[in-house]
C-alpha cells in the first residue's frame, strides 16, 4: 500500500504578510475591544 503524498502551497493572509502576525492583530484588537465594552459599562451603568 503506497501513501500519497499531497504538495500544497500555504497562501499569505489577505491583509498581512504573515498569518503569525494576523493572529497577533485578531488577538490584540480583541483586547482592545473588550477593554472598550468594559469602561462603556462603567460609565453607562
Amino acid at each position: 500500500m503506497e501513501i500519497e503524498k499531497t504538495d500544497y502551497k500555504e497562501e499569505a493572509p489577505p491583509i498581512f504578510s504573515t498569518w503569525n502576525q494576523l493572529y497577533a492583530f485578531v488577538l490584540v484588537f480583541h483586547a482592545l475591544l473588550i477593554t472598550a465594552f468594559y469602561f462603556f459599562t462603567q460609565a453607562y451603568s
